[in-house]
């Protein structure tokens, strides 16, 4: 085999080796960096340092919006925050190795409509929940 044969050969190898390291690295996880839930505009922004989608899902009994950003990490404890009103609390935490969760729980006897929740991106590091005003079950 010409010398010039193997010396393309090699750079072939290489640089399969190379891509093989290159994807075989655990990817970096995003993180959390902020959150502030704003009772008196019902609105929940937060942001990441990476781009991130989050999925949003509203269960009941007691009603919770529970906004999951897959591929973050929380690198503290679950943090919560108290309310009056109809906003009984927002909880922050780590639900597995790749899941940041941000629940927003209502008092009991209020509910809000899933349809009127607007979950908004600013860029892909920052977004917003906008609650529609919490209404009382009859």
């Amino acid at each position: 085999m010409p010398k010039q044969g193997k010396v393309v050969k090699f750079y072939l190898l290489t640089l399969s080796l190379l891509s093989l390291v290159v994807f075989s690295l655990p990817a970096q996880a995003r993180q959390l960096v902020y959150w502030r839930y704003d009772a008196d505009a019902n609105r929940l922004v937060f942001s990441t340092d990476a781009g991130v989608q989050p999925k949003a899902l509203l269960i009941s009994s007691p009603t919770r919006l529970i906004v999951d950003l897959p591929g973050t990490n929380f690198d503290n404890a679950t943090v919560t925050q108290l309310f009056n009103g109809a906003i009984h609390s927002l909880r922050v935490g780590q639900v597995d190795d790749q899941t940041t969760r941000l629940v927003i729980e209502l008092n009991p006897g209020y509910t809000i409509n899933p349809q009127q929740i607007i979950v908004r991106g600013a860029t892909p590091e920052q977004w917003s929940v906008q609650l529609p005003t919490p209404e009382r079950l009859k």
